[in-house]
């Protein structure tokens, strides 16, 4: 068979010898919204079988009385036809294809029906004139005749193609009621009958929600002819009691009732301090201050349960009284007192847990510090807290301090020996019992600290290595233990390296780093007046930002100035012979054949060692002095770490610097005339941070060798 016309996919279908015309729409998708669902015609051949009226389905579910197709029928679906369309207060609003309907009565019929709640007294038709213009009709079918009177109006309404239907609701509000609103048991809408008052709707206070407020309630009315709101007032609490002056109602009346505390603060009461969930809590009015500890979810354990606070406001002024809070949670009425609004609840901690009682552990134990003490705390429980002892404590006896017991002085305290070997063996006699305060001091075993001491030793010695050392024990006998010197060796130059002496050294160092940068800012804030001033000043940056590079780039090693003999013989545990600590680091470096010559000379350089020379020689072989040298300042860095200079004629050596018979592995330095910008303190800080650079430049030297 064919479908054809507007349908979704017109052609030709295969269909069973069962199918209606309905079964071969829904085989093409559909009709389109340009297609009649009211004349889909069902040919065979030329003869009309059928005309199919989609509507019969659609809105009254009718299919019965269909012609079977059979091999080579047609299915014609046509244009739309005549068209109304309905909106409003009717069962089924759309847009309706008209097929024999004539009248509005007929075209409601299509849409439902009409809505009990539409306004008969107000039905809109537009229309189309056609080619014309669009009017409007208005068509009143309420009367005084009755239903069957407006079924004939409707039935004589004719209607056309493209009319548009709108039927309108009625008042979406009841003319004859009244609304109750507010604090009420069941707010809402009231029939109204005529003669009505306030007690025919609420007519005692069990209508109420508890608590109303009793001297004021208000109706709203709406005053004719435009509804304005007006408010009228009354006592509620004397139109309950009397029902001759329970006000009079009228139609569209609003009964608005209030709560007490719209009108007042509820009543609260505030609990806070060691309470599980502190905070402001709404009661009833009435409540006892057992009842406010259980609204605030109970106390803390850290409570104090002796005392309670309460702060109430009387008149303007506050009041504090305190309550035992013991009494008042055990259900003393003396003490669970009835609480007032706005009262507030202090609970407080115990004294115990604002300030336990301790007692302190120091020293050789695995976890010194403080513990809380206990009823039955003696020492060899707070020994056992603490970890037990160390390997190095000493065992035999231990310092107690503690505060003397009833002394009003606070800050005197007796100290007692302990028998640390008999508390931890049990001995009750020894076993003390602790009191608040007790510092219990665990002594070292003496010599502990140097358990594990130990040196290093590199170099030209015969066998270099890391030794341990024993306290007490000199430079000299640990280079007898590693066999003495190499062929190499030169001791004069010998570098010892020491922890504590590297930190202080760095410590030292930072605060002339932090000068220098000082001094730097100072000069940057010198003026300018003319081009000398400027380029003095650009000379004395770029000196001082020199300095500081040198500074940064040399840190101290921690070296230690030491005298080391070639024969042990001769110095040997004498005053020059010095102690070794953990950490030592001792470097014996090679024979050096050279004195080195730095700073402000024409050719910086090396010059090969001759002996007996002073150091004003070894200048002449560098080429001499430049201008910017500053020769009072020069000065002479030993190869075992001692300086030579003119401004220090302390120690066992006085005089010129420049004059001193210079050993190979020495260092003669010409520093740099400190440029003259106004500031006195710059030329003696530029020279102490030439000497620290240049000590450090030589001991990083040798120490390479």
């Amino acid at each position: 068979m064919y479908v054809v016309g507007e349908v979704n996919e017109p052609g030709a279908y295969d269909v069973s010898s069962l199918s209606t015309p309905l079964n071969a729409l829904f085989a093409a998708g559909g009709i389109t919204a340009r297609g009649s669902l009211r004349t889909v015609k069902h040919l065979r051949g030329k003869a009309l079988v059928e005309e199919v009226d989609g509507y019969d389905l659609l809105l009254r579910g009718v299919t019965s009385g269909l012609q079977r197709i059979e091999n080579g029928d047609t299915l014609m679906v046509p244009t739309i036809g005549a068209q109304v369309t309905i909106d409003g207060a009717v069962r089924r609003p759309s847009i309706y294809e008209l097929k024999g309907e004539r009248s509005l009565a007929e075209a409601f019929d299509l849409a439902g029906g009409i809505l009990p709640t539409a306004a008969l007294r107000h039905v809109e038709v537009q229309r189309v004139e056609a080619h014309e213009k669009r009017t409007m009709l208005s068509l009143d079918l309420s009367s005084n005749e009755g239903l069957e009177a407006d079924m004939k109006a409707l039935g004589g309404f004719a209607i056309r193609d493209g009319d548009e239907i709108h039927v309108f609701p009625i008042a979406p509000y009841n003319q004859d009621a009244i609304y109750v609103q507010g604090h009420v048991q069941r707010p809402g809408r009231y029939s109204y009958k005529p003669g009505m008052t306030l007690h025919d709707v609420i007519g005692s206070y069990e209508d109420l929600l508890p608590e109303p407020a009793a001297h004021y309630a208000e109706i709203i009315r709406l005053q004719s002819p435009d509804f304005r709101p007006t408010v009228e007032s009354f006592d509620l609490a004397t139109a309950l009691s009397n029902q001759a002056s329970s006000p009079k109602l009228q139609p569209l009346d609003t009964v608005r009732i209030f709560s007490r505390y719209d009108f007042e603060s509820a009543p609260r009461v505030w609990v806070g301090g060691e309470v599980r969930a502190p905070g402001e809590y709404v009661t009833s009015g009435e409540v006892r201050l057992r009842d406010a500890i259980f609204l605030a979810s109970g106390v803390t354990p850290d409570a104090s349960l002796n005392t309670a606070q309460v702060f109430r406001t009387e008149r303007g002024s506050m009041k504090i009284f305190s309550v035992n809070l013991a009494g008042a949670l055990a259900g003393n009425t003396a003490d669970n007192i009835l609480l007032q609004p706005r009262d507030r609840l202090l609970i407080h901690r115990s004294i115990s847990s604002v300030e336990p009682a301790t007692v302190y552990i120091k020293g050789e134990v695995a976890k010194p510090g403080r513990y809380p003490l206990t009823a039955n705390m003696q020492i060899d429980d707070l020994i056992q807290a603490a970890g037990g002892l160390k390997r190095s404590a000493y065992t035999q006896t231990a310092d107690l301090t503690r505060f003397a017991a009833g002394d009003p002085e606070r800050g005197r305290s007796e100290q007692t020996t302990v028998d640390l070997a008999a508390a931890t063996r049990g001995d009750a006699s020894a076993d003390l019992k602790l009191r608040d305060g007790d510092v219990l001091a665990i002594r070292q075993v003496p010599g502990w600290n140097d358990l594990g001491s130990s040196i290093t030793v590199r170099g030209e010695v015969q066998h270099p290595g890391t030794y341990g050392i024993r306290p007490g024990e000199r430079l000299s006998s640990v280079l007898e233990r590693v066999g003495g010197y190499s062929g190499d060796a030169y001791p004069y130059g010998a570098i010892l390296v020491r922890k504590e002496v590297r930190e202080a050294q760095n410590r030292e160092h930072n605060e002339l780093l932090r000068r220098v940068e000082a001094e730097q800012i100072h000069i940057k804030l010198l003026p300018e007046n003319d081009a000398e001033q400027k380029t003095a000043k650009l000379n004395a940056l770029a000196q001082a930002h020199a300095t500081l590079e040198q500074l940064r780039s040399n840190p101290p090693i921690g070296r230690m100035v030491v005298h080391v003999q070639d024969k042990n013989e001769k110095w040997k545990n004498s005053a020059e012979d010095p102690v070794l600590r953990e950490g030592d680091i001792l470097t014996i470096p090679k024979k050096i054949g050279y004195v080195m010559v730095n700073g402000q000379v024409f050719n910086p350089t090396a010059v090969s060692y001759r002996p007996g020379r002073s150091a004003n020689w070894y200048l002449s072989q560098a080429g001499g002095l430049t201008q910017l040298a500053d020769k009072k300042a020069a000065f002479v860095v030993r190869a075992d770490g001692s300086v030579l200079s003119a401004k220090n004629n302390s120690g066992w050596w006085s005089g010129d610097p420049m004059n001193a018979v210079l050993r190979p592995g020495d260092q003669v330095v010409v520093p740099e005339k400190a440029l003259n910008v106004g500031n006195r303190n710059w030329t003696a800080i530029l020279q102490i941070a030439q000497i620290a650079s240049s000590a450090a430049v030589t001991a990083a030297y040798l120490a390479s060798q």
